[in-house]
């Protein structure tokens, strides 16, 4: 009988030994995937890299809007800037008075 009750044990270590190392084993395949997996961390540091110089574009294009913003706000009816009317009214038509001196450059940097 003392037979019989030491193999149910060592069936018992057995089992209790596969279901350590089955769960061990997904740990690790887990792991894996969270590091390299396709939205893994790995996947987000690239994503993340790609995705600066678009953000960095954004923020320029947005304060470009927001200067274009404000420059028509200036030119508009209930606030009307006359400096800038006057500013924009002489480029468009080229206009100058007598006493002004012109200078023309041939290369504008923008």
């Amino acid at each position: 009988m003392k037979n019989v009750n030491s193999f149910v044990g060592i069936s018992n270590n057995i089992k209790l030994t596969i279901k350590i190392f089955v769960i061990v084993l997904m740990f690790f395949y887990f792991a894996f995937h969270v590091v390299n997996g396709e939205n893994g961390f790995v996947s987000y540091i690239e994503i993340k890299k790609e995705l600066e110089p678009s953000i960095q574009k954004l923020q320029k294009i947005q304060h470009e809007y927001e200067q274009m913003k404000r420059r028509v706000k200036l030119l508009s009816d209930t606030s009307l800037d006359l400096d800038l009317l006057e500013e924009r009214a002489r480029v468009i038509l080229n206009y100058c008075y007598p006493n002004e001196i012109i200078v023309k450059r041939s290369n504008i940097i923008n």
